[in-house]
């Protein structure tokens, strides 16, 4: 059944803060529906999400929620800033963004603002080291500190891929794409996969990352792998990459 409220279709203004006076009580429940909007887009995707499963989550009424956010557009948008820490200390509520123009802009700006791998771009700009297993080690731990850091928004831009796809291409993109190309590229140069051609590096590749992107990402929202600390996750992430170069 349809959540009252504003019509997500309606025209709504851009999200950067206008003027007037943020109500610092509030602030601290508009983070709570953020983390429950983060988990509710995370486990339902967008479309399947409504703004009443996030009430339900906090055990609010639907009305409670929109006094904290004018439309699903923003309650998503609200999501986003949660997964990527970038939540304002003070909110101009009810939230407003313009589609999904604002949300586009964070991740652009998310993007943008953070270095790329440089363990791993260092690597392919030098020659092969004496001890390619030290190097190997390096990069994956590199590689877990960037999908453990991004575990959040990665589950959500993948949950909500098919019904919002210009959010998940442009992490794709600028992020997924690039740094998947640049460890073929890396595994290939130091020969890992022996003499055979780039398929071979391409196949081995994928699959440490995929080894390291379970334990990164996955495993944080897996209910049989509780007893698997940070640590744990790290160092066995790093000993499976390496050795996959064997």
């Amino acid at each position: 059944a349809a959540s009252p409220g504003p019509s997500t279709d309606s025209p709504v203004t851009p999200s950067k803060p206008r003027s007037g006076r943020a109500a610092p009580r509030g602030a601290d429940q508009t983070r709570a529906v953020a983390k429950a909007a983060l988990a509710s887009f995370s486990e339902g995707g967008y479309r399947l999400t409504q703004i009443a499963h996030v009430s339900e989550r906090l055990g609010v009424s639907v009305g409670a929620i929109y006094r904290h956010v004018e439309s699903k557009e923003a309650l998503f948008h609200l999501a986003v800033l949660a997964a990527v820490n970038q939540l304002p200390e003070a909110f101009i509520l009810p939230m407003k963004v313009s589609g999904f123009e604002d949300t586009l802009r964070v991740m652009g700006e998310l993007v943008d603002s953070r270095p790329a791998w440089p363990i791993l771009r260092k690597a392919l700009r030098s020659a092969a080291p004496p001890d390619r297993k030290a190097e190997a080690r390096a990069v994956g731990g590199e590689l877990f500190a960037i999908m453990s850091g991004r575990a959040a928004l990665i589950r959500l831009l993948d949950r909500c891929a098919q019904d919002i796809p210009e959010l998940a291409e442009v992490f794709d993109r600028q992020v997924r794409n690039r740094l998947l190309d640049d460890l073929i590229t890396w595994v290939h140069r130091r020969r890992l996969a022996g003499d055979s051609q780039k398929p071979a590096a391409e196949a081995l590749a994928r699959g440490a990352m995929e080894a390291v992107a379970w334990l990164a990402k996955a495993r944080p929202y897996d209910s049989t792998a509780t007893a698997i600390t940070e640590d744990q996750a790290r160092d066995a992430a790093v000993r499976i990459f390496a050795n996959a170069f064997d």
